[in-house]
């Protein structure tokens, strides 16, 4: 019997990650994470998620320094 590979939506690779839908939306289009190509569905586009591609998008979970952002810009006179 040939194996079958199971695929998970954006949302349980978030969750198998730890980080929110959101959160993993926001590493794909920055390009911290490339996530499986976008399956056209009806009027919709997906991403059907392997076990891989959960593994690959979770190391860059930890490259990222945790804390607020650093905020740029004016300075303000006081």
């Amino acid at each position: 019997m040939p194996h079958m590979e199971k695929f998970f939506t954006t949302a349980q690779a978030a969750a198998r990650i730890g980080v929110s839908r959101q959160t993993l939306y926001s590493w794909l289009e920055s390009g911290l994470v490339e996530g499986p190509k976008l399956i056209p569905v009806g009027g919709a586009s997906i991403r059907l998620w392997t076990h891989e591609d959960i593994t690959k998008a979770a190391k860059a979970k930890g490259k990222l320094k945790r804390g607020p952002k650093p905020k740029h810009g004016r300075k303000v006179r006081r």
